[in-house]
């Protein structure tokens, strides 16, 4: 019976810890170089620019990857995405829809004309994680 009871509980134990819940991963802050806001804690996931070349552009900070759905039209980017750049070991993921739907792009490290990937003025919307 004590072993059947052990087997039980250790079952349960199994059971519960599968269900846990997990908090979906939080958006990336944006601010802009030089201007703020300056993110509290955490590191540069990406940034994104409104001209070719890495001009004019947002900052995205995460405290952790992954980063969660982020909209771009929040911060008046909204299709209007030209070129990106992500941290070392990021790999971000462009979104056609405000909400991480749609045509999707992947960027790792320096895009500097979303054109060459028929991705210019389309994104609207990106997440983020470790390669």
């Amino acid at each position: 019976m004590f072993k059947s009871l052990a087997l039980f509980a250790l079952l349960n134990a199994v059971l519960a810890s599968a269900s846990v819940a997990r908090a979906p991963a939080a958006p990336a802050t944006a601010s802009v170089p030089g201007k703020g806001p300056v993110a509290d804690a955490g590191f540069t996931a990406m940034e994104t620019c409104v001209n070719t070349n890495l001009k004019n552009c947002l900052i995205w900070t995460v405290p952790a990857l992954p980063v969660g759905c982020t909209n771009l039209a929040a911060n008046g980017q909204a299709n209007s995405v030209s070129s990106v750049q992500t941290a070392a070991g990021v790999g971000c993921t462009l979104f056609t829809s405000k909400t991480c739907t749609g045509s999707s792009q992947f960027i790792t490290g320096t895009l500097n004309d979303l054109s060459v990937v028929g991705f210019d003025n389309k994104a609207n919307s990106f997440t983020c994680a470790s390669l």
